[in-house]
């Protein structure tokens, strides 16, 4: 037996509550005039130039845009994602990759906004959240939000809109979201839109998950201990631990890419020598995330 093994076992059990996005906030249709000012241009034009000179410079506008011809034969959802990733490649943000499960989310929340005409809603009544959609339609994710827009022309306008509106623009330029999925209708000449953002968070092995803490604590200067058995026994425990650890810390989280502040804090090398990482089920009762409940035993 070491000769620290009869000394306390401090517990620490972390409460990594995964947030997500879903304002409440109602917007009213917004309407853009932005053809109605390009046809007046023309027409004030057309009265110094003749109409023959005013098509070639119109042709050689579009045949020099390749934005133009690349979006005319996009989809309006292809459109508003290259849209997207225009605007955060302005701020030098990494694009976002389109997600086929997201886009289902987006549509079956899109069914209910056109049959409940209206105030535009993330939620109707009797409907899923949006995390039980995200979930329901197979996305994995760590965060999610969602963007809506109605009584847009064209995709142009729908974006103008979300990049003029201060929590819509938030969603389509967060750096932690790398996930889309977009549905779009016409009705009535106008364009109705969802837009289910996520943070990619993949589902893992507890192996997998196991090997990235104990690479995470080995750089902070923690080598793994000689067996994970006793931290993989202790992650089945509803509490307490196996074995004789200096210190237990548990906590549930969907991002294994960095040690959680609280964590971190924790971390004393005069203490503590090794770590005994084990991962099992998430205990979190909101199972929509993928969470990994995580046991960390020091020695």
């Amino acid at each position: 037996m070491p000769p620290d093994s009869r000394l306390p076992c401090n517990f620490i059990w972390l409460h990594l509550i995964t947030v997500y996005r879903n304002q409440r906030r109602n917007y009213g249709p917004h309407l853009h005039t932005t053809v109605c000012i390009l046809s007046m241009s023309m027409q004030n034009e057309s009265k110094t130039r003749s109409p023959l000179l005013l098509l070639l410079v119109l042709a050689a506008l579009l045949i020099n845009s390749p934005l133009a011809v690349s979006q005319a034969d996009a989809s309006p959802e292809q459109e508003l994602l290259q849209l997207a990733n225009q605007a955060r490649a302005a701020q030098d943000l990494p694009p976002l990759k389109w997600d086929s499960a997201l886009a289902h989310a987006a549509k079956v929340h899109l069914e209910w906004v056109l049959r409940n005409p209206g105030q535009l809603l993330h939620q109707y009544p009797g409907e899923p959240d949006l995390t039980t959609r995200g979930a329901n339609a197979g996305a994995h994710f760590g965060t999610i939000a969602e963007n809506i827009g109605a009584h847009g022309e064209n995709p142009p306008a729908l974006q103008q809109i979300w990049m003029t509106t201060p929590t819509h623009r938030a969603n389509l330029l967060d750096p932690k979201l790398d996930l889309v999925g977009i549905a779009v209708v016409e009705q009535q000449g106008f364009l109705y839109a969802v837009e289910d953002f996520a943070h990619n968070a993949p589902v893992l092995t507890t192996e997998a998950v196991e090997r990235q803490i104990e690479k995470l604590l080995l750089e902070k200067g923690f080598p793994p201990a000689e067996s994970n058995e006793d931290a993989r026994k202790t992650c089945a425990m509803p509490e307490g631990q196996y074995g004789v650890p200096r210190l237990v810390i548990r906590w549930d989280g969907s991002d294994i890419s960095k040690l959680p502040d609280a964590v971190v804090q924790q971390l004393d090398r005069r203490r503590y020598s090794s770590a005994a990482v084990a991962a099992c089920p998430s205990k979190q009762s909101n199972q929509q995330f993928t969470t990994y409940h995580i046991v960390v035993l020091f020695y």
